[in-house]
């Protein structure tokens, strides 16, 4: 890292050079000199290695062992520390949406799996499924969320406002599906759809499971009426 390091510095003009060092010595000194703990020194480090270029505005968990050289449980440590800094509940809710939006997903019998590296916005979305009244399981892995056809179905219906699940459930009905709620219609979706993807791969885990169903979800939360209708309308006839 240490000739990359240097040519990163070398490339810096002196006004980003001497913000570099600002930042970094107003975090050392604040409020007073060495108080600083070394979980925010090492975030105000990667702050620096961000400025410089050495590491990208999101970095990814093998960026940063491969960087920093460091285990994966540090590298999971100093991601969340960097998400927990900048990320509000606003801008996780658009994140976990736009993750769903093209989901990479697994599945295993009657189980989900959603692959999330992040891991503060794996425990947003604990947390948001908690809250719905629905359990997940991240025992097998530490980035890999399991849930039931259930509670994706109640996270997936929690992403849009009272008006869009209105839309979006009359759209379905309107294709053919039955005339249940919108958590109960994607309940039957979810399970067509595991069958149905699964069976198409060959393979109960795969991830062209995930980039099919987006085809599905993304209709969905982007509340595209008409397609939304041609593909799980049509899939709940």
């Amino acid at each position: 890292m240490s000739d990359v390091l240097h040519d990163k510095l070398q490339a810096l003009d002196a006004s980003q050079a001497r913000a570099v060092l600002e930042a970094l010595l107003r975090a050392y000194t604040q409020p007073v000199f060495g108080a600083l703990p070394k979980s925010e020194l090492e975030v105000a480090m990667l702050h620096a290695l961000q400025t410089v270029g050495l590491l990208p505005a999101q970095p990814t968990l093998y960026e940063l062992i491969a960087t920093l050289r460091v285990t994966r449980p540090k590298a999971r440590a100093l991601l969340y520390a960097l998400e927990l800094r900048r990320s509000d509940a606003g801008s996780l809710d658009a994140r976990l949406k736009a993750l769903l939006r093209e989901p990479l997903l697994l599945k295993n019998g009657e189980l989900f799996g959603l692959e999330i590296e992040n891991p503060l916005l794996a425990d947003h979305l604990k947390a948001r499924l908690q809250a719905l009244g629905h359990a997940s399981d991240g025992s097998f892995s530490a980035t890999l969320v399991t849930l039931k056809a259930e509670a994706l179905a109640a996270l997936l219906v929690s992403c849009l406002g009272e008006e869009d699940q209105e839309r979006a459930r009359k759209a379905l009905v309107k294709a053919g599906a039955p005339d249940r709620s919108l958590q109960g219609l994607l309940v039957g979706a979810l399970k067509k759809l595991g069958s149905k993807l699964a069976g198409e791969a060959g393979s109960a885990v795969t991830g062209a499971f995930g980039d099919k169903l987006s085809d599905y979800l993304g209709p969905l939360l982007d509340v595209a009426l008409k397609p939304l209708g041609d593909t799980l309308g049509k899939l709940l006839k």
